[in-house]
């Protein structure tokens, strides 16, 4: 037999290497669902000076979708210092800003989002003024742009967090929620149920992969201890089912004065799942703690590889 101190060594030395392994999976899980179910196209690293766009879009009557978010494409990725990260065609119009409603001056039934990557702030500047840009932007009756500023390290810690959680879930044999029990047909907080089955006609293009595009303002410090516990649960069921935010990031004002706090762009496996979700007895036991100060949330599904 070995020393007790060469076993002490080679214990330690075999943990390390599970958990570094642990933590190479779940990167690697989390990117394949990025690039291959959400069709998203984030570096994983990426300068601290690059400013991200957030971009709401209804389209002009009479205007096809897959043609106008085409030519916005290549207008922005023509454009050195820019890149189109994502592209979602609407699912549901689920929560809307009182911001943006009084800025806009009607509740907006959004179209489309897209995500955008500048090189700096400079870069949004000279793409808002870009001929061809322009030109592109004109196939949507309203549009609105937010900024984020997303930190590259913060959003890989993020991933390793909900494994973090899941071991945790694990090693203390907390009973899971899924399957999704689903609850009462009673209103709900965030969605109808009208809505809701509304979001199944997109399962096609969402089978694999539903991205919740959210512009976060945080509440009062009642409404956000409320919210925590929220967010607690709901971090806490993304882990065991293997989805989450793919996006976190401190909001930038780009136009006009509404003011944010966060943005997140939320990964759910599917249509059919967020259905599924929505209409359960956890979501519905937990979304009464769901307080913000204001909040913009539209449900997408990817498009961006049929461009």
């Amino acid at each position: 037999m070995g020393k007790p101190g060469t076993i002490a060594v080679w214990i330690v030395g075999i943990v390390l290497v599970a958990i570094v392994a642990a933590m190479v999976w779940q990167h690697l899980r989390y990117q394949d669902a990025r690039r291959n179910a959400v069709h998203d196209r984030q570096d994983v690293f990426h300068s601290s000076a690059a400013l991200h766009g957030v971009l709401f879009l209804e389209l002009a009557p009479d205007t096809d979708l897959f043609d106008a978010m085409g030519a916005l494409r290549a207008a922005t990725d023509a454009l050195p210092g820019a890149q189109t990260v994502y592209a979602g065609k609407v699912a549901m119009n689920g929560l809307a800003s009182s911001q943006m409603v009084k800025a806009l001056g009607e509740d907006v039934a959004w179209d489309a989002v897209a995500l955008v990557q500048f090189d700096e702030r400079g870069g949004y500047e000279r793409w808002r003024g870009d001929e061809a840009v322009r030109a592109a932007m004109r196939a949507f009756e309203t549009t609105y742009t937010h900024g984020m500023k997303r930190s590259a390290l913060a959003n890989l810690g993020l991933v390793q967090g909900f494994l973090v959680s899941r071991v945790m879930q694990a090693v203390t044999f907390e009973p899971s929620v899924l399957p999704f029990e689903p609850a009462p047909q009673r209103p709900a907080a965030v969605a109808t149920n009208e809505q809701r089955a509304t979001m199944l006609e997109e399962l096609e293009l969402g089978r694999e992969a539903v991205f919740v595009a959210n512009l976060i303002k945080t509440g009062t410090p009642e409404e956000a201890t409320a919210d925590a516990r929220y967010s607690g649960a709901m971090m806490a069921a993304m882990a065991r089912g293997g989805h989450g935010p793919l996006h976190m990031g401190t909001a930038v004002t780009l136009e006009g004065d509404a003011s944010f706090d966060r943005v997140a762009f939320v990964y759910y496996p599917g249509v059919q799942y967020f259905h599924d979700l929505t209409g359960s007895t956890f979501f519905r036991n937990i979304i009464g703690d769901k307080q913000l100060g204001d909040t913009q949330s539209t449900v997408t599904v990817p498009i961006l590889h049929l461009l």
